[in-house]
């Protein structure tokens, strides 16, 4: 998943050459990737109750390699544009049932943790996707380099095929909830910590699709911008799911989360205003995953029965900002012809997720004083 999204982001002066493409259309591509999740993300977890996660989890690795062999077969804007909503669409329905088979083995044990391994692998992604396509594409072609991507996903979904298992509850049966089962409070609260998802996510990829814009304006090659931007993602390898042990060790996710975010956001603006790049770009790594437990909000308030719906919601609620922040971003760009607006407005995405985890703590501890409560 990493290696596709960013791959449109690093072939970026390669694709607008190419295909004639404006900056405010390179941000439309990035943020298409998470468009189908308006529409796909209840659907892919109802599916999923329905023909078990090892069945969706195939189709999902099947759609981002067809989407991107196409992508990289396509020679005008709109074909890029079908070609990215596939890959989005195995993008999105991949994405929710990863989450909800991580929640289904570790909710109520060490979840902050289990899913802080977990999204680390999406900025390792993301790093290798800096590191190596940007080189691939100056040397072949920016078509070769979304091969290489396909090809990593078609491996992947043999690997899915061969090993993997679905995870087992009490008495050997796999859980397949065949309804709708969501409360209108979980709703709500699920809508407050979608928010705060979409926020750190918008951040995130905005400074990494137009990072390396601003690095080639002070005089870096594209394949050197790409390699300072990769130690961003190497270092949050290790800061991800770092965060999700100390939160499960000391219970203070909120605390971690608030400074992580200001924190982040600082980080952004010191590297918008200046150099040393490399400096920032390896204290962004350090510092963004101390906000990620935000991911684990919804096992709070999920019950069992109402994963596979709760986290359609929860993805449907990040897809929709994520299909409108991006090309926002782009459009930024292109009014000031400054590479460093696109940053700052990534620097107050992540200062954005607090207001919405302050709502979601406010709803919960009304619900517990009304549980406390004497009944008359």
């Amino acid at each position: 998943m990493g290696l596709h999204f960013q791959s449109v982001a690093v072939v970026a002066p390669l694709l607008i050459e190419s295909l004639g493409l404006t900056y405010a259309q390179l941000g439309v591509l990035i943020g298409l990737y998470t468009v189908p999740g308006i529409f796909l993300s209840l659907p892919g977890g109802l599916l999923a109750a329905r023909f078990g996660d090892r069945a969706v989890v195939l189709g999902a690795l099947g759609l981002l390699t067809v989407g991107g062999v196409l992508f990289a077969n396509s020679g005008s804007f709109a074909a890029v544009l079908l070609a990215r909503l596939i890959v989005g669409a195995g993008g999105v329905i991949l994405s929710v049932q990863l989450t909800k088979i991580t929640t289904d083995w570790f909710a109520g044990k060490e979840i902050s943790t289990a899913l802080g391994l977990l999204l680390a692998m999406w900025p390792l992604g993301l790093a290798v996707a800096l590191a190596t396509l940007g080189k691939l594409a100056t040397t072949t072609s920016w078509r070769t380099a979304v091969y290489a991507t396909s090809a990593y996903a078609a491996l992947s979904l043999l690997l899915v095929a061969v090993l993997y298992r679905e995870p087992r509850l009490g008495g050997g049966e796999t859980r397949r909830p065949a309804r709708w089962t969501i409360s209108r409070r979980e709703l709500g609260l699920l809508t407050l910590c979608g928010l705060s998802w979409m926020f750190l996510n918008a951040g995130f990829i905005v400074f990494m699709s137009f990072a390396p814009t601003l690095l080639m304006d002070r005089g870096r090659s594209l394949p050197e911008a790409g390699f300072l931007l990769s130690w961003a993602s190497l270092v949050s390898i290790g800061s991800i799911p770092l965060a999700g042990y100390v939160v499960d060790r000391t219970r203070r996710a909120d605390l971690l989360i608030v400074a992580g975010s200001v924190a982040s956001a600082a980080v952004i603006f010191l590297f918008a205003a200046g150099e040393p790049a490399l400096l920032w770009i390896l204290l962004f790594g350090v510092v963004l995953g101390a906000p990620v437990p935000v991911v684990a909000l919804p096992s709070e308030v999920l019950r069992p029965e109402s994963r596979s719906t709760g986290f359609g919601v929860w993805q449907t609620v990040y897809h929709v900002g994520m299909a409108v922040v991006p090309p926002l971003a782009g459009f930024l760009l292109d009014v000031t012809r400054s590479a460093r607006a696109p940053l700052v407005f990534a620097g107050v995405l992540w200062l954005l997720i607090i207001p919405p985890l302050v709502a979601f703590r406010s709803v919960t501890r009304r619900g517990v004083t009304a549980a406390a409560a004497p009944k008359l």
